[in-house]
């Protein structure tokens, strides 16, 4: 004859299989964090004729600047040179969106990376430098969760130069999608590593400088909008299992 349970012991069993379920489901969660490598697309846009620039108060003062240019300064000593395109595929439709509009992209690139901690992410340049997008680095990292890690630096009265990506060719990892491999590059090639992105003149004008710098918790195939009354990024990240 079977054994009855208690009801202690029928709590403790309904117990373990909710805690159980709980496991699951939050280590389902957890899991593309920990995919092999991060397909990235991103937008940079003017947010031209904005009335909100006007609204906004701007404390241009020395400690204000000094920490955003030492953020900048921070992330270009840390960039890495990674195989781009200016084609998208996920953010294609907010491209046309953003020209239907008459907002002027001012950068837009495709990447794929391995997932890294922070100290081994790659922080990627799209700017150029002594153009009105002088600086643009973005990093993508995980720690237990996902984030995104941008300092952007945009100025007015300069012209608008989109970033040269003069690389060497790609490998296509999967036709369907077209995800690319990148190519590991030799110190001695003709690519000059130093000034990839950064190779407008340096000479500053007297014009007005904002600053986009934020770190954010991101999520997979979602689409993250940061907010700047003169500009904005659109940026997803997608997972990519071997």
């Amino acid at each position: 004859m079977p054994r009855l349970l208690s009801l202690p012991d029928l709590a403790h069993k309904q117990f373990n299989k909710i805690f159980c379920f709980i496991l699951l489901l939050f280590a389902g969660l957890q899991m593309p964090v920990y995919a092999n490598d991060y397909e990235i697309e991103l937008i940079v846009f003017e947010r031209s004729n904005s009335q909100d620039i006007q609204l906004e108060h701007w404390d241009f003062s020395d400690e204000y600047l000094e920490t955003r240019r030492s953020k900048i300064e921070s992330m270009k000593k840390s960039r890495k040179t990674v195989a781009l395109t200016d084609e998208l595929f996920h953010l294609d439709g907010f491209m046309r969106r953003l020209n239907n509009n008459h907002l002027p992209v001012l950068a837009s690139a495709r990447w794929v990376q391995p997932s890294s901690f922070f100290q081994h992410a790659p922080v990627v340049s799209v700017g150029v430098e002594g153009s009105r997008l002088s600086h643009a680095y973005f990093r993508i990292y995980k720690t237990s969760l996902l984030f995104a890690d941008i300092a952007l630096q945009l100025s007015t009265d300069r012209p608008v130069l989109k970033p040269n990506f003069n690389l060497p060719e790609f490998t296509i990892k999967d036709q369907q999608t077209a995800l690319f491999s990148p190519e590991p590059i030799e110190e001695d090639s003709d690519f000059n590593l130093g000034f990839l992105f950064d190779s407008w003149s340096q000479a500053e004008t007297e014009n007005t400088h904002y600053f986009l710098i934020e770190k954010r918790r991101i999520r997979f195939e979602e689409i993250h909008y940061f907010d700047h009354p003169a500009f904005g990024v659109i940026l997803g990240v997608w997972s990519v299992e071997s």
